[in-house]
C-alpha cells in the first residue's frame, strides 16, 4: 500500500491551505486507501476528517508534527489523546517519553525546524537516535539531492525505517512522495508496527508515476 505520510490541512495547520472538502475530494478521486494527516501540534482536523474519510472507505493514519531545537518530528499513534498532548513548538522528545503504542519520524533532517528555526550540522542525529524510529529522505518540499542524499546515509547509519512524505499545504502537491507499506495496513497501530519493523519503502512519485497510481493528470 502506497501512502502519502506527511500531509496537512485547514485549519490545523494554519500555514496549510487544503480544506476538509479539498482533502476528500483529492483522496477520493486519487483512489487511495489511507493517507496520513499530520498537522501541527493539532488533532482537530484528524477527528473530524477521519470519520469523513471512512465514509470514503479511506483510512486515516493519525500523527503530529512537531518542531523543535532538533528539527521537526512527526509523532505516529492511534492514540490521539496522547497526540493532543503534542504541541506546535516544544521541547524534544527525550528516552522513555515516546509511549510503546508511538513512533517518532524525523521529517526533513536536512532542511532543519520549520518552525523552530533550527538548523541542521553533522552528528546531530545522535542527539536524537534513541527517540525516533525512521527518517523521512523523500519530503515534497526537499527534493533536491543534497537534502535527500545525506537523510538517506542518516537512515543507513542510525539503521533507520525510510519514508516519504508530500508535505503538502496545498492540493496540488499531495501525493507528491509516499511511503510503500506492507499489507495489511488496517490502523494507525499497522503503520508504527511497519516503522519500528524497519519495513518501510520510500517512494519518490515524479508526474509519471503519479499519473499512474492516482490519476491526477
Amino acid at each position: 500500500m502506497l501512502v502519502d505520510l506527511h500531509t496537512h490541512t485547514y485549519p490545523g495547520s494554519s500555514c496549510s491551505a487544503i480544506t476538509y472538502r479539498e482533502y476528500v475530494n483529492w483522496c477520493v478521486d486519487a483512489d487511495v486507501e489511507a493517507i496520513a494527516l499530520t498537522n501541527h501540534g493539532d488533532t482537530g482536523d484528524l477527528r473530524k476528517l477521519g470519520p469523513a474519510l471512512a465514509a470514503e472507505g479511506i483510512l486515516l493514519l493519525h500523527g503530529v508534527e512537531i518542531s523543535t531545537l532538533f528539527g521537526d518530528f512527526v509523532v505516529f499513534s492511534p492514540d490521539l489523546d496522547y497526540l493532543g498532548t503534542l504541541r506546535a513548538v516544544q521541547d524534544a522528545l527525550r528516552p522513555g517519553e515516546v509511549p510503546d503504542h508511538a513512533a517518532v519520524v524525523w521529517v526533513h533532517p536536512v532542511a532543519g525546524g520549520g518552525r523552530s528555526g533550527s538548523a541542521y550540522y553533522p552528528g546531530l542525529e545522535r542527539s536524537v537516535a534513541a527517540t525516533i524510529e525512521g527518517i523521512e529522505v523523500f519530503n515534497g518540499n526537499w527534493l533536491a539531492d543534497r537534502y535527500v542524499s545525506q537523510a538517506q546515509a542518516i537512515a543507513r547509519d542510525l539503521g533507520l525505517a525510510q519514508t516519504g512524505g508530500s508535505d503538502a499545504h496545498r492540493v496540488e502537491a499531495l501525493g507528491r512522495c509516499a511511503t510503500l507499506l506492507p499489507d495489511p495496513v488496517r490502523s494507525t497501530a499497522d503503520l508504527v508496527t511497519a516503522l519500528k519493523a524497519r519495513v518501510t519503502v520510500p517512494h519518490r512519485t515524479d508526474t509519471e508515476r503519479r499519473r499512474k497510481r492516482f490519476g491526477l493528470f
